[in-house]
C-alpha cells in the first residue's frame, strides 16, 4: 500500500504514535515491543482456545514425553514443558478430551517454542473422527 493510499486521519494517528513512542523511556519501549509481539502472536491464531489441563503423551525424534496440554483449539494445542524443542519438529500426541472415554492419537508440527512450552499445530489430514472429537470439546465448553 502506498503512503498516498492511507486516509489522512490514519496518517495523523501514525505521526502521533511515532511522536509518543519517541518520548518513551527505553524500558517503556521494550514493554511496548513485548506487547506488540503478544498482539501479533494472538492475531496469528486462527481458532479460539479452550483453557484446560489434560495429560498428554507425545513423541518426537524417537523420544517420548509426558506433560500437560494447557489449552486446546480446533487447530492445535499448547503443551506445558521444560524440554527443549525447535519449531518445525513433527510431533505425535496421544490424549483424551474431557468427558471422553477414549484416547486418540493425532500428529502435528511444533510451530512455536516458549520458555514454558510449545505450540503445536495439528496436521491438516485429520480424520473425520478426530475432527468430531475436537469439535465436541468446543460444543461442551
Amino acid at each position: 500500500m502506498k503512503k498516498t493510499d492511507i486516509p489522512e486521519d490514519e496518517n495523523k494517528l501514525t505521526e502521533r504514535l511515532v511522536r509518543a513512542v519517541s518520548r518513551l523511556t527505553p524500558q517503556r519501549k521494550k514493554m511496548l515491543d513485548e506487547l506488540l509481539n503478544e498482539w501479533e502472536r494472538l492475531d496469528y491464531r486462527e481458532d479460539s482456545r479452550i483453557p484446560c489441563f489434560l495429560p498428554v503423551d507425545y513423541s518426537t525424534n524417537d523420544k517420548f514425553y509426558q506433560d500437560f496440554i494447557n489449552n486446546l483449539s480446533k487447530g492445535g494445542v499448547f503443551i506445558e514443558t521444560l524440554s527443549p524443542f525447535r519449531s518445525g519438529q513433527l510431533i505425535s500426541l496421544i490424549f483424551s478430551l474431557p468427558s471422553m472415554q477414549k484416547t486418540f492419537k493425532i500428529s502435528g508440527t511444533i510451530v512455536r517454542t516458549e520458555q514454558d512450552g510449545i505450540g503445536v499445530k495439528f496436521a491438516k489430514n485429520l480424520t473425520a473422527y478426530q475432527k468430531e472429537l475436537i469439535q465436541s470439546a468446543f460444543s461442551r465448553k
